[in-house]
């Protein structure tokens, strides 16, 4: 036997109906995953673009580091011969100052000699020098041998001022004593 369905099939339709029913989207919807779909780029943008900031300062970092490290090393070798510098150059002053106080006896005692009238007696006990000071003292058998002894003193270039600081007569000689200042050395630091 045969059988016939006569009545249509009523799922087949309702199968098109479904199929053929179209959701409805929204617009505000769409609009905010349009909103969230460009802020996830921007902020995934962004996030690359600080990662290679990151990176960047990073590496800029470890070179700056390395740079200090190379010139803190060379600061301490240049403090080291700083010190050396220095250290030397307080040698070669004080080698300077004792060929100074070599040469400076010599010269004082040179200039005095050099001031001692040869025509009149005039002798000398004492030539004293402390600092720029230098006290002289002396007999004389005439007491006019001493302002030229003075006189010539100052006219050698090395003395400052020549003062007379006691005449004594006595039974046969005059005594005397003068305090001369010595003019100071320029430094020649040029």
């Amino acid at each position: 036997m045969i059988k016939v369905n006569l009545l249509r099939d009523q799922t087949a339709h309702i199968k098109k109906a479904a199929v053929t029913v179209k959701p409805e989207v929204s617009r505000t919807g769409l609009i905010v995953f349009a909103i969230m779909g460009v802020t996830v780029l921007g902020l995934g943008g962004y996030w690359y673009y600080l990662d290679g900031e990151i990176k960047r300062f990073t590496g800029t970092r470890n070179t700056l580091k390395a740079e200090n490290e190379r010139l803190q090393a060379l600061k301490k070798e240049v403090e080291k011969f700083e010190k050396l510098k220095k250290l030397r150059q307080s040698r070669i002053e004080i080698i300077e100052k004792l060929r100074d106080s070599q040469t400076g006896p010599v010269l004082l005692l040179n200039h005095v000699i050099q001031s001692v009238p040869r025509e009149r007696a005039l002798w000398l006990t004492s030539v004293d020098q402390k600092g720029d000071h230098v006290q002289v003292v002396g007999y004389a058998f005439a007491s006019e041998t001493i302002p030229d002894f003075m006189t010539n003193l100052s006219r050698t270039g090395f003395f400052n001022s020549v003062d007379l600081e006691l005449m004594e007569e006595e039974r046969d000689a005059t005594r005397f004593s003068l305090t001369c200042n010595t003019k100071k050395k320029k430094a020649t630091t040029e």
